[in-house]
């Protein structure tokens, strides 16, 4: 494999369009965006959550999810995956696949040139000064139905990363150690893997410097001499989302420049309590570089930014004007660009029609029951998306055994979207 053929855009395969709807579902417009049948994918009375989704050139999408409680503990991390062979009308049972199915890392944005769907970056483990890293990739191929994983990936920061306590949350309560593994990178690789303008691969991670960390102590009204600690808490967080860029096909990665980081001085009233993480890239039509980055889960704005050298620098953190977690940015065939999010609104749907991402739509709203508002979109077929989203009817909690009949479920709901859609 050359990486001159790594996630080739493919021509969309017509797919069948017959729905299997869940009751009461509504049919509803919003501007160019008519809202389709919701189908389920699949459920759980245990963890189910956190969906993504993935088109194989041959056809087949992919819905990947996780299986676990939301944590921060590469070691007892599980996800899983289910098929579909028809256009999303009917899927496979779960197929279980520890980390590499997970929404954190980076998926690849389309199939490499032998249609192999890769997630790479899941919990990386740190080395020596804290800028270098072990990842994980997994790629996907022959449709889902055989998988690979490496795990001995190098990724290269420049400059030291904060160490993170290692948990399993206990909402609302103390944090529950799980592991004897008590730090780790407390960051991720995250978001989507796409090829730049002269053929490098390009993805996001964010993390905390040590520098941004004692930011963080000093918001907190801590003595500045104090030493940094793993499991250091602070009310104001520093994340900063950086770009990083493989020149030899995946092989190895190292950040090529800082996409966004919490300026000096009074926070900017529109980033949120986390600094600026969950980022998303797409490659404009005129060679520059898009970013799109979360900066908080409730009370932050959702930031975006461009670069026109290739993503050694970027334009100043700016909101985008609507709130969100998770954003997943898509081209679509038609060059528009679609940006699927959520919370503390609804699971919602925009589009940017001119594809270089500074005017969004108003939202078309996808799920407004109880959910993490994490979601992911493919074009399934051209001006036809499908959402994927997760329905929890315990929030974050686990579904008691008492309750016999309450199910964790990952649903897609088909969007038709341009001419199509009047």
């Amino acid at each position: 494999m050359t990486a001159a053929n790594l996630l080739r855009t493919s021509s969309h395969a017509l797919l069948a369009a017959l729905l299997i709807p869940i009751a009461g579902v509504k049919q509803s417009t919003a501007g160019e965006m008519k809202i389709g049948e919701t189908i389920e994918i699949t459920r759980s009375h245990s963890w189910c959550w956190f969906p993504t989704i993935h088109r194989f050139r041959s056809g087949e999408l992919m819905v990947g999810m996780v299986l676990c409680p939301d944590q921060l503990n590469a070691e007892s991390t599980n996800s899983g995956y289910c098929i579909s062979k028809d256009g999303g009308r009917t899927w496979s049972p779960r197929h279980t696949v520890g980390q590499g199915a997970s929404h954190d890392g980076a998926w690849s944005e389309v199939p490499d040139a032998e249609d192999s769907l890769w997630q790479f970056g899941s919990y990386p483990e740190l080395l020596g000064d804290s800028t270098r890293l072990r990842g994980t990739l997994t790629k996907f191929f022959r449709g889902g139905r055989a998988s690979s994983q490496d795990r001995d990936v190098p990724i290269t920061l420049r400059e030291p990363s904060r160490e993170a306590q290692t948990y399993l949350h206990a909402y609302g309560k103390e944090k529950v150690p799980d592991t004897r593994i008590t730090g780790q990178f407390g960051g991720r690789v995250w978001g989507n893997i796409i090829r730049g303008a002269d053929g490098e691969l390009l993805c996001t991670a964010y993390f905390t410097t040590l520098q941004d960390a004692k930011r963080s102590s000093a918001a907190a009204h801590a003595p500045k001499d104090e030493e940094i600690k793993p499991d250091a808490e602070a009310p104001k967080g520093f994340n900063r989302i950086v770009l990083l860029r493989s020149d030899d096909g995946g092989k190895s990665w190292a950040e090529r420049g800082v996409i966004a980081a919490v300026p000096e001085g009074a926070r900017l009233p529109w980033i949120g309590s986390e600094g600026f993480n969950e980022g998303t890239l797409s490659l404009l039509p005129d060679r520059r570089l898009y970013a799109v980055y979360r900066s908080g889960g409730l009370d932050g704005m959702i930031g975006h930014g461009w670069s026109s050298d290739g993503g050694k620098t970027w334009t100043a953190p700016a909101s985008i004007g609507f709130h969100g977690v998770a954003p997943r940015l898509r081209r679509l065939s038609s060059g528009a660009l679609a940006l699927a999010t959520g919370r503390p609104g609804p699971v919602e749907l925009r589009l940017n029609s001119d594809g270089h991402g500074a005017k969004w739509s108003k939202p078309v709203t996808i799920f407004t029951g109880k959910s993490t508002r994490y979601c992911d979109t493919v074009e399934v077929e051209p001006g036809r998306l499908l959402v994927v989203y997760d329905s929890v009817p315990y929030g974050w909690h686990p579904i008691p055994f008492s309750d016999r009949n309450a199910r964790n479920r990952i649903l897609g709901t088909f969007v038709q979207i341009g001419e199509g859609a009047r």
